[in-house]
């Protein structure tokens, strides 16, 4: 009887480890570019790059000097999947680049869905324009 119960507990426990597993698999360093075509409005194009960092499947990506117009942040936990929910917030800087010509300063927040394997990724936010997210892993 303690044998059967010791083998129930131990049985639970596997799945919960491998999911861990699965989603430590995109653990380390990516390179994030995010792209935006010139908008409805006429809001400009614009391309950029910043590093984000993945631990124990959570993505964590920053580009420019938090609170400061032009800072970026990506954050959001990435299943096991590949596929992730995450969040863009940021600061706007120039306002021809912004949707409406948002004044310099003005905080957004974008939801972004992605899709990750273990070397690439893609994503994309969709507002007035669709932005798109593109991770590469190294």
């Amino acid at each position: 009887m303690v044998l059967q119960v010791a083998l129930a507990v131990a049985s639970l426990a596997l799945p919960f480890r491998s999911a861990n597993a699965d989603a430590s698999r995109f653990d380390g360093t990516w390179h994030v570019t995010l792209s935006c075509p010139r908008s409805p409005e006429g809001a400009l194009a614009y391309s950029y790059e910043f590093p984000a960092e993945v631990k124990d499947g959570v993505l964590h990506g920053e580009r420019g000097k938090s609170g400061e117009p032009g800072w970026l942040q990506l954050d959001g936990r990435i299943k096991p999947d590949g596929s992730a929910s995450l969040t863009a917030q940021g600061i706007t800087n120039i306002p021809a680049y912004a949707l409406y010509k948002l004044p310099k300063g003005t905080p957004y927040t974008h939801a972004v869905t992605a899709q990750f394997d273990d070397a690439t990724g893609t994503g994309s936010w969709v507002t007035r324009r669709t932005c798109e997210f593109r991770f590469k892993k190294g």
